[in-house]
């Protein structure tokens, strides 16, 4: 999860035929709703009994040891249901939880479970007890950025990132349809799921969204940007105001990144990486071919009315996969099948995948 930079339901009314009685034993039951969720002052539920179950997940899953990742205050590792079933579980302790992180947890645990796309992590069910919050999930195979880091020379095949954009995209449209932006579209944050074909391009689905604004008012610019430094586009960086432009631009980061095996924009320390997102000059020469090339520079556009769309961008790349069929430029299948052979001797493990 990325941190942030700089930090940025209404009770249904009693109906008015109600007897006073009923009055009388909803105000009890608001009481006793407040002591349970409260001790000595201090806060001991973060979510709404309608989001989480308040009680010990270990009642009814069997949690595995092995790490498949951590940050400062959560661990992912395996869980296994009563019915056998595995998942991934998220495990976020609340002793002594950053405020900035109880609120990342917060926004998203209100709003995972209504998701229903295939390029979005699938959100089970969610419980809450005296030290964790414990977040049911798909369990995935490994993560974007280890298979990045796990191609020659870090960088990806065409044609599999060709595959893998199409499905960023279809992940950013989706979210945008529902007045939603990301803010932290990253490579750790796709979680990859093989299929049990090696010729088949594995699935992404996108995950944390403990970083994310809804939209209230098209166009509105929105400040105090949280996410991760290395993706953020110009406009968060200068505080400035911005949109769900931000998702596009870290698109095309993780485009050139997949594409190149390099960063587009480096530093020696966050200042210094602050100026080369405004103003360094990006070699997008290192890009073979020329049409993505075109397209990632349209994603690293500086000005946002200029910055291309996911929608458009969607277009674009699939126009790209199909001339390539046409033009004989086929499909290496070997290359293709080879890679994903290797990729899948990838686990998560702890070392690999800790978040920040």
């Amino acid at each position: 999860m990325g941190t942030c930079e700089t930090t940025q339901k209404n009770l249904p009314k009693s109906s008015l035929n109600e007897t006073s009685s009923s009055n009388k034993n909803n105000s009890q039951n608001n009481n006793k709703e407040s002591s349970i969720n409260s001790k000595n002052g201090k806060e001991i539920y973060f979510l709404s009994n309608e989001i989480a179950k308040r009680e010990d997940i270990t009642k009814n899953y069997k949690l595995i040891e092995k790490k498949l990742g951590f940050g400062a205050t959560s661990i992912v590792c395996e869980g296994e249901n009563l019915e056998k079933k595995k998942f991934a579980v998220k495990r976020i302790s609340k002793d002594n939880i950053a405020p900035w992180h109880k609120k990342n947890v917060k926004k998203e645990a209100e709003i995972c479970q209504k998701f229903n796309h295939e390029n979005i992590m699938k959100y089970y069910e969610i419980y809450e007890d005296f030290h964790y919050i414990s977040i049911v999930m798909e369990l995935g195979d490994t993560d974007l950025l280890e298979l990045i880091l796990h191609s020659p020379s870090n960088i990806m095949p065409e044609d599999i990132a060709i595959d893998f954009m199409i499905q960023i995209f279809e992940s950013i449209i989706y979210l945008h349809s529902l007045n939603i932006i990301h803010c932290d579209i990253k490579p750790d944050n796709y979680i990859v799921i093989f299929n049990k074909s090696e010729d088949t391009i594995p699935l992404l689905k996108l995950s944390d969204f403990g970083n994310h604004i809804k939209i209230t008012l098209k166009g509105e610019n929105h400040f105090n940007f949280c996410g991760t430094k290395e993706y953020m586009a110009p406009e968060a960086v200068e505080n400035t105001g911005f949109d769900e432009k931000v998702d596009e631009w870290a698109a095309g980061v993780v485009m050139y990144c997949m594409l190149t095996g390099q960063d587009p924009f480096s530093g020696d320390d966050y200042s210094d990486h602050k100026e080369s997102i405004r103003f360094k000059k990006v070699n997008f020469d290192v890009i073979k071919n020329e049409k993505l090339r075109e397209l990632n520079k349209k994603l690293l556009n500086r000005t946002v009315k200029k910055r291309i769309t996911a929608k458009d961008a969607l277009d674009e790349i699939k126009n790209i996969k199909e001339e390539k069929n046409k033009e004989n430029n086929n499909i290496n299948t070997d290359v293709i099948t080879q890679q994903i052979k290797s990729w899948k001797n990838i686990k998560f493990n702890s070392d690999s995948n800790e978040k920040k």
